[in-house]
């Protein structure tokens, strides 16, 4: 067996493996509920319909090759190097040229490339070690591998804006450190990979630690390829490493209390708890260890809020209930950055919510990356990559908890990324409460601020205008968790919420929005209240929220309290055409609220409250 053991990129726990790449060998390859793949017989390489574009990516990445080489790697045994061996071959007779116009575009596709490279080159030094190779097969995958080499070496091959370019300087690391004693273009090309590691670091991540993406399962990844570099000694810089180290504070603040990633943008509902023993070996921080194991081991931040003012996010996790775990926790987050196209959804201002133990205001998912747009389409004219309507759908505003205006999507090409949208912020009297501002179409300002009391209440004041003085349709949407109900009343909705045996109540605490009967599972005259938990998977849920038609200014200022019941006071509200100042107040279990905001041209927030027993 080489020196060297392969470079677990994936984060897949050693002990696993075997039993994985036996289960692989015997039952067939497959991945998100596509056909199984047996991997004796010829790999499908083509790529036959647009709707298959992710499954062909993961083919020409070698995912099926990654188990076996690490079982290889871990216990030895012929039987794993022989099947990859096989497939490594079956490949290089077909794709050996990166400008043949009639392989799969996925062949030499920028991330696929990174990838495969590091496998390719683990096969060849652990086949060559074996004894296991012909001379034949051995020069056929050196001249491949110095074809990966070459291209990866272009900098015009190399996605450095995004997740993907980073996928390659990985796959350029771990492929040259192996070979750089023996060949001094490996040498020099293990140079340039350091090179771009840091500088993609820079342009990829804020210096609060937070993925540029606008997506924190793509934090997770990208971090996860990061920390297994350093594992694997391929880096070594110490300030990188403390860069690492901020990078994986910032994600735990995006690991919900129930142990499910948010999922922001193109994030799936992704399970993140493990044992303590295997969060141990997976994370490197305190703050990420204690999340994923419900506080079994490691210990929470030392805030109860984090604003992420260059990366766009703001979060609360309250500990209330005076529970040491997480599980207890009340969570606020929202997203308000916009720093490209990429895995940008029309989502602006928009959040999620969990709290009394359950899951109650979620963002619309991912579903895949399926059927990509002509160029020329109106569709690509409006940002949208993939034509799916499964897809567009979770892209769109109206599939996020955040206002739309004339049923159009937030403008993402040909307008200019804002960065982050988080303006001001305080903690005051037990309330956290966050102000965001953004400009839609070029003319209209919508500025939003969350206040939030935990496991009491949460308001959504909304204030928007439009400079050129035209009128608008306006909606401000909601979407319940999956397998939560809704009922309209005289004073707005109620929710009742089985794992906490009360109910959740919502109101308009303004006079002028109207209020919108829920929808759920909607598909004409266009897809409304669906959630998206993983690929190719669309789930029913309840949308519902408040509107108004033909304003060029207004405001909306929304309750959710846990309450049986809920009176606004209405007639004693105030909220001036500027938005400056805002007064509600309402009735519920407790007694009375009143509550008085304040946000200023210049200076800062301040938020006042009186309750009456």
């Amino acid at each position: 067996m080489t020196d060297i053991p392969y470079e677990r990129m994936s984060g897949v726990a050693a002990p696993a493996t075997a039993r994985e790449a036996d289960r692989i060998l015997e039952e067939g390859w497959t991945r998100r509920g596509y056909p199984a793949i047996c991997l004796n017989d010829r790999i499908p390489w083509e790529l036959s319909t647009t709707d298959e574009r992710s499954w062909n990516f993961h083919l020409h990445c070698w995912d099926m090759v990654d188990p076996l080489l690490q079982a290889h790697s871990s216990i030895g045994g012929n039987r794993y190097l022989e099947v990859a061996l096989r497939i490594a071959l079956e490949w290089e007779s077909i794709h050996s040229d990166p400008h043949d116009s009639h392989i799969s575009p996925f062949a030499w596709y920028d991330m696929a490339v990174g990838l495969r490279a590091y496998r390719l080159a683990y096969l060849l030094d652990a086949a060559k070690d074996d004894r296991f190779l012909t001379p034949e097969a051995e020069n056929r995958l050196w001249k491949s591998l110095n074809v990966h080499r070459k291209h990866l070496e272009q900098d015009e091959h190399i996605a450095f804006h995004s997740n993907h370019g980073f996928y390659q300087v990985a796959g350029q690391l771990a492929m040259a450190r192996r070979y750089s004693h023996v060949s001094e273009a490996m040498h020099q090309s293990q140079k340039q990979g350091l090179d771009r590691l840091s500088h993609m670091i820079e342009m990829q991540f804020a210096s609060d630690g937070v993925h540029r993406e606008h997506s924190p399962d793509y934090h997770r990844m990208v971090y996860q390829t990061l920390k297994a570099l350093m594992d694997n000694g391929l880096v070594e810089d110490e300030e990188l490493q403390e860069r690492a180290l901020k990078i994986e504070r910032a994600l735990a603040w995006f690991v919900r209390p129930d142990g499910y990633i948010t999922n922001f943008g193109d994030s799936d509902h992704r399970l993140m708890t493990c044992s303590p023993e295997q969060a141990r070996k997976k994370w490197a921080t305190e703050e990420m260890r204690f999340v994923v194991t419900d506080g079994e081991i490691g210990a929470p931040p030392p805030a109860r809020m984090a604003v992420f003012e260059e990366g766009g996010y703001f979060v609360v996790r309250d500990s209330h209930s005076g529970s040491d775990r997480p599980k207890g926790n009340s969570y606020l987050a929202q997203t308000a950055a916009f720093h490209s196209r990429t895995h940008k959804h029309a989502d602006d201002l928009s959040f999620v919510w969990y709290d009394r133990g359950q899951e109650l205001m979620v963002d619309a998912g991912r579903y895949g990356y399926i059927g990509k747009t002509d160029p020329s389409s109106e569709l690509s004219k409006q940002g949208y990559w993939y034509a799916d309507p499964n897809r567009i759908y979770c892209e769109t505003t109206r599939a996020h908890n955040t206002l739309e205006f004339d049923n159009t999507d937030y403008p993402r090409r040909g307008v200019k990324p804002y960065g982050s949208a988080l303006t001001r912020h305080i903690v005051q009297d037990g309330m956290y409460v966050c102000e965001s501002e953004t400009k839609q179409f070029g003319s209209i300002r919508h500025a939003r601020v969350l206040i939030y009391k935990p496991a009491q209440w949460l308001i959504v004041f909304d204030w928007f205008h439009d400079n050129t003085y035209r009128t608008h349709d306006v909606r401000q949407w909601f979407h319940l968790a999956h397998g939560l109900a809704i009922e309209s009343d005289s004073m707005g909705f109620l929710i009742p919420l089985v794992e906490d045996n009360t109910s959740l109540r919502v109101a308009s605490l303004l006079p002028g929005a109207r209020r919108m009967e829920p929808t759920f599972g909607q598909k004409v005259p266009c897809k409304q209240g669906w959630w998206s938990p993983k690929e190719r998977e669309l789930l029913a849920n309840f949308a519902f929220g408040y509107e108004m038609d033909g304003q060029r200014n207004g405001c909306f200022a929304t309750l959710f309290s846990f309450s049986r019941e809920i009176e606004p006071n209405v007639a004693w509200a105030r909220a001036p055409k500027s938005g400056r100042k805002l007064r509600v107040g309402w009735l519920d279990d407790a007694g009375v609220h009143r509550l008085w905001l304040n946000r200023p041209k210049t200076g800062g927030l301040s938020v006042s409250r009186k309750d009456y027993g």
